[in-house]
């Protein structure tokens, strides 16, 4: 019986190892994902928390979902309007947004002062019914924790239905 050379066998045991790290980064993401959607699926509170870029070194790392508006029988749906909150410790520079574009409209907001208590300002899309895409990103590479609230409102400013679909998580 012949025996391996040892480069031959450890080059095996790397990629099995790499492989695994794979898995675990995938699994992380699903977790993440489901996550968001436990987290939206609360009717009265619409808010969801996540990290962007766990791994933190892609500064270009995006977030991205789906908001459906719609008349739940509190009326008929006016707009969208997104908040967000870094919750990491402060780093200098480093800030996330929030975006919720539809139709050929988008707006923004940003949380300016990285890692304190509070919520940006408030970002409001005037789209009626229908999908809204909402995304977080980030201005320079680190891993992020921020919450977002997102609340669909009739022209009243009166909750309406709103559901989220989770599409990307970096």
């Amino acid at each position: 019986m012949a025996l391996e050379p040892y480069s031959v066998i450890m080059f095996s045991y790397t990629q099995k190892y790499e492989a695994i790290l794979m898995k675990i980064a995938s699994l992380k993401k699903i977790i993440m994902a489901a996550s968001i959607m436990i987290a939206a699926s609360d009717a009265s509170a619409h808010s969801a928390g996540a990290t962007i870029d766990v791994a933190g070194s892609n500064a270009s790392a995006t977030d991205l979902a789906s908001v459906i508006c719609y008349d739940d029988g509190n009326g008929a749906p006016h707009h969208l309007y997104t908040q967000i909150q870094d919750t990491s410790p402060p780093v200098s520079g480093l800030l996330v947004s929030t975006q919720i574009y539809k139709d050929s409209q988008m707006t923004n907001t940003t949380d300016t002062v990285s890692g304190d208590a509070n919520y940006s300002n408030q970002a409001t899309l005037n789209g009626g019914g229908g999908e809204y895409i909402i995304s977080v990103s980030k201005t320079a590479s680190g891993a992020r924790n921020f919450n977002i609230t997102y609340h669909c409102q009739t022209s009243a400013d009166v909750h309406t239905g709103t559901d989220i679909t989770v599409f990307q998580v970096q």
